[in-house]
């Protein structure tokens, strides 16, 4: 009798076969490289009262940190600034200054250590601006923050509760006039206090210690590319040109001062050998010459030159012998005139 194969197993039964999900497993390896996570208190609770210096350096920074899975990294100023793509936005000097004092201030960021050398290291912290916010005016805010009346916000807090702590004792309204009142009189305390206890000059001096740096980078930038560009004028100044350069920057220029026709034979001339070839700087002699001479003694000088085969230019030896034979003409004459003179004068006092 056949045996029914159906019925036997080699294998046990109802076995399942795993396939890898390869689709989920590549989204979640990009979202790990490529992806960093944004606080969502940052994002309600602190990025609506911050300006666009403070959210792009805390962008920068965030980049730097959350981006690399760090609490807290070295950060130089110039990192801040980015722009290092062609093409790509870099953030100015100042803004990035700006942005660390107003982070720094609210507390939103720390400096954990400061290093000249490989920048300050920095550390983002979860806080909230909704209750500072609540109990101070916005503006009120701006004016303890730019007038370094309050080295940070928790200080400017302080400062609301000592208020009206003080105006509870003696009866006085909670308003914001009564608070902005007796600021005033505990002003000098605090701020006494402040930079005994806080030192946030000190606690800055890092930022303006980058500030000076990117002046002078930038002077010393500045400086170089002024010597550059003084260096390059005069290697162009100097600089051999060919006839048909001359005669593009002199054909306006020396239309007045000379004939055309004999300065571009000159020019030609010149032009024949690599080392008789014009400057600029011999154009400005040329012209400044020309000038003087006139427009006959300029051309009398462009044909003894061609003629010579001269490369320099002399001024014409003809008006100078005129002036000097029509000198010696008028010392003659008056040597003439004073003889007749005084062979009259003899005659009459020999008729006498």
């Amino acid at each position: 009798m056949k045996s029914n194969l159906a019925h036997k197993h080699d294998s046990p039964q109802a076995e399942v076969v795993q396939f890898p999900k390869k689709g989920r497993q590549a989204m979640s390896d990009s979202l790990e490289k490529g992806f960093i996570m944004k606080s969502r208190l940052y994002h309600y609770e602190v990025e609506p009262f911050l300006s666009d210096a403070a959210k792009n350096v805390y962008s920068a920074i965030m980049g730097f940190t959350n981006g690399f899975n760090k609490p807290s990294d070295h950060i130089s100023h110039r990192q801040l600034q980015g722009g290092k793509l062609k093409g790509s936005n870099k953030l100015s000097s100042g803004t990035v200054t700006n942005g660390l004092k107003e982070l720094t201030w609210f507390e939103v960021v720390s400096v954990v250590e400061r290093n000249n050398k490989l920048g300050n290291k920095y550390q983002i912290n979860e806080v909230s601006l909704v209750d500072a916010f609540e109990q101070i005016s916005a503006s009120e805010i701006k004016a303890l923050r730019f007038d370094n009346r309050c080295a940070s916000i928790s200080e400017a807090l302080q400062l609301v509760v000592q208020s009206a702590s003080t105006s509870g004792a003696e009866g006085a309204s909670t308003s914001g006039a009564s608070i902005e009142f007796l600021f005033i009189d505990s002003f000098k305390n605090i701020l006494f206090n402040s930079l005994r206890s806080n030192r946030p000059l000190e606690n800055h001096f890092f930022v303006y210690q980058e500030t000076q740096k990117e002046l002078i980078l930038e002077q010393q930038k500045l400086e170089a590319e002024a010597k550059a560009k003084a260096e390059k004028e005069r290697k162009d100044k100097a600089r051999k040109l060919g006839f048909d350069e001359v005669i593009k920057l002199t054909k306006n220029t020396f239309a007045n001062l000379c004939d055309l026709e004999l300065w571009e034979q000159y020019v030609t001339n010149r032009s024949q050998q690599a080392k008789s070839r014009l400057t600029k700087n011999a154009l400005n002699l040329i012209y400044t010459d020309f000038k003087a001479w006139g427009f006959e003694a300029s051309n009398q000088s462009l044909k003894t030159a061609i003629a010579g085969n001269y490369t320099a230019l002399f001024a014409p030896k003809q008006q100078s012998q005129g002036f000097v034979k029509q000198s010696q003409a008028s010392t003659r004459m008056s040597e003439i005139q004073a003889l007749i003179a005084k062979e009259e004068s003899g005659h009459e006092q020999y008729g006498f």
